[in-house]
C-alpha cells in the first residue's frame, strides 16, 4: 500500500502535470485547513479515531469530528488564507502549487481507504490515515480534521517528521558533536547549540543509530550510561535520555575541538566492528 501510494505521488507531482494559473481558484476552494475550516461531512466514527481533547469516544461518546471525504491541508506559511489572493505574509509560488499539486490524491486516499477496510476489519481496527508531506512543508492528510490552534496557527512542519527524515535519508548512523567550552556561555549559544541538538535527534527513528559528544577540556559521550564508545538505536527510550542529559550541560574548560571529533570517529570505527549500526550512511554534525 505504502509503494503505490508513493507512486501515485510521484506521477501526480510531475513536473508535466503541476497545477495551471486557471487551476488555483478551483483548488483554493476545496482545500481545508484544520485552523479555520469547516469540514462539509464530518462526522463523529467514534473511538477508532480519536482527537486527544476530545476524549477516548467509549461509551457513545464522541471523540472527535472527522470528514473522510475531505482532506486537510497545512502549509508552513503563517496566513491561512486559501483564496491566494493575499500576498501580506507572502505565500510563494511553491506552497501554492505544492496544495493543488496533492489534491488529485484526495480521490486515491478514500477509494485506498475503503479497500483496505475489509482486511483491517479483521483485527477490529479502523484503517490509518493517509497522509503526504512535500519538501515545501505542505502536508495533506484523510480524513480531515479540525486541528487545536491557540493562537490561530498550528505548527506542523512534515519535513523534520521521523516518517519524512526516514524515508527521504533512509537508515543512517548520526553523531552530533556539541561545543560546551566555557565560551558557549554568552550570547545564549548554549541554548541554541542544544535546541539544534535536541530538534535533529527528533527527526531520528528506530532504523537510526546515533551519538551525542561534547567537548571542552576533553570530550566526552553526552548519557554514556555505562556504554562503550557505541552507537545506539534511535528508540523513543534512548532519545528521551539523551534528550534530558543534553538539557543538563553546562558550559565551562576549554575548546578542545580535536578531542570530539577523535571520539566521533572512534566511536563510528567501534560501533562498526560490532555491528552496532544502520550499515548505511553515517554523519557527524
Amino acid at each position: 500500500d505504502t509503494l503505490a501510494f508513493a507512486a501515485k505521488m510521484e506521477n501526480l507531482l510531475h513536473f508535466d502535470k503541476r497545477c495551471s494559473s486557471e487551476t488555483l481558484a478551483a483548488c483554493a476552494g476545496r482545500s481545508y485547513h484544520g485552523c479555520n475550516s469547516e469540514f462539509p461531512a464530518a462526522t463523529c466514527p467514534g473511538y477508532q479515531y480519536t482527537v486527544g481533547a476530545c476524549g477516548k469516544g467509549v461509551e457513545g461518546g464522541c471523540s472527535g469530528i472527522f470528514d473522510f471525504d475531505t482532506s486537510t491541508v497545512v502549509y508552513q506559511n503563517k496566513e491561512k488564507d486559501f483564496s491566494f489572493s493575499s500576498t501580506s505574509r507572502g505565500i510563494s509560488d511553491r506552497e501554492k502549487d505544492g496544495i493543488c499539486s496533492t489534491l488529485p490524491a484526495e480521490e486515491y486516499m478514500r477509494q485506498a481507504m475503503e479497500e483496505s477496510k475489509a482486511y483491517w476489519d479483521q483485527f477490529s481496527v479502523a484503517p490509518p490515515k493517509m497522509y503526504f508531506g512535500s519538501n515545501d512543508g505542505v502536508f495533506r492528510m484523510l480524513p480531515g480534521y479540525s486541528f487545536d490552534c491557540p493562537y490561530g496557527d498550528f505548527s506542523f512542519d512534515p519535513r523534520v517528521r521521523p516518517w519524512y527524515v526516514g524515508a527521504s535519508s533512509g537508515p543512517k548512523d548520526i553523531i552530533i558533536v556539541l561545543d560546551t567550552s566555557g565560551s558557549m556561555n554568552s550570547l545564549g549559544r548554549m541554548d541554541i547549540m542544544k535546541a539544534a541538538a535536541k530538534r535533529v535527534i527528533g527527526t531520528l527513528n528506530f532504523a537510526d543509530y546515533f551519538a551525542v559528544v561534547e567537548f571542552n577540556d576533553y570530550a566526552s559521550r553526552v548519557g554514556n550510561n555505562g556504554l562503550r564508545n557505541l552507537l545506539q538505536r534511535a528508540s523513543d527510550v534512548n532519545k528521551a535520555n539523551i534528550l534530558d542529559s543534553i538539557d543538563n550541560l553546562l558550559p565551562g574548560g576549554s575548546t578542545n575541538f580535536r578531542s570530539g571529533f577523535e571520539l566521533a570517529f572512534q566511536t563510528f570505527q567501534q560501533s562498526d566492528n560490532v555491528e552496532q549500526s544502520s550499515g548505511c550512511h553515517q554523519a557527524i554534525l
